[in-house]
């Protein structure tokens, strides 16, 4: 799932491309999981800049017509997450889970830690319908594959932090499934050094464009500074590709310990 481009040609920079499902919407009387979410998360010494494109389509490859908002704050906390995101039998809607994670929550790791508490039970109880009504979209989906992927961002204890989530429903004996998590924190596990680069999208061929992006002499001078742009760039590269599944506005944020700022936003975002 996880490739990791040569640190040499990175100039000193950790970046891992994380090929992952898209987001999810309403469609008609059920909610799969959307092809196309696009999103980059770039870390330093200096804060967290994320973007994230605006398109999403159906599993029935049908397109939601208006914008998606794949970026989300929850007082302090910002969410970005991809996979399932919403289904109607049983009930599972994954912005409903974080909200109740983050109230009353006390910073950024008590949410994530209410959240892996919360969503489990709701996301088998999902996951096992999907297996039993759509068996066709579980395989494609979510047989040996995460259902959701979730990135929390914030400042904790004076550092700002990105902390990653997935979250796999895995079929064990007797056609039982049970959830695993695997846990990436930036600083920590995911970016030891302190700086990388995380892009959430759907497409194979995510590595070897993103590996012909760090020859472009212009982001080679600046990639180390100019972290909205290298940020914008990851999507547009990803929309440019494959337009039909990914799309603008791109929504960008960046974090800093003096607080967040939106350096684009859709007006129909909350």
């Amino acid at each position: 799932m996880a490739s990791v481009l040569d640190p040499k040609r990175m100039f000193s920079l950790i970046l891992l491309v994380f090929v992952c499902g898209g987001f999810g919407q309403a469609f008609a009387q059920r909610a799969d999981a959307i092809h196309g979410t696009a999103i980059a998360v770039y870390r330093n010494e200096n804060g967290i800049v994320i973007a994230a494109d605006s398109k999403a389509t159906g599993g029935d490859g049908s397109f939601y017509v208006d914008p998606i908002c794949k970026i989300r704050q929850f007082g302090s906390i910002f969410v970005a997450a991809s996979g399932l995101y919403q289904w109607s039998n049983p009930d599972f809607d994954l912005w409903d889970i974080v909200s109740i994670a983050a109230f009353g929550a006390r910073g950024l790791s008590d949410i994530i830690n209410r959240f892996e508490r919360t969503v489990p039970e709701p996301l088998q109880n999902a996951v096992t319908a999907i297996k039993n009504q759509e068996p066709n979209l579980y395989q494609e989906r979510h047989f040996d594959k995460p259902s959701i992927q979730v990135f929390f961002l914030g400042v904790e204890n004076n550092v700002i932090t990105l902390k990653y989530r997935e979250f796999k429903v895995v079929l064990e004996a007797e056609d039982l499934l049970s959830v695993y998590v695997k846990s990436f924190d930036c600083p920590g596990n995911l970016c030891p050094a302190g700086r990388g680069v995380v892009l959430m999208g759907k497409t194979e061929m995510d590595k070897q464009k993103v590996d012909e992006m760090f020859k472009d002499p212009f982001l080679s001078r600046n990639a180390k500074t100019d972290t909205v742009d290298l940020a914008r760039r990851f999507v547009q590269m990803v929309i440019d590709k494959d337009p039909i599944n990914f799309g603008p506005p791109i929504d960008i944020l960046s974090i800093t310990k003096d607080g967040a700022k939106w350096i684009q936003k859709k007006e129909t975002c909350p």
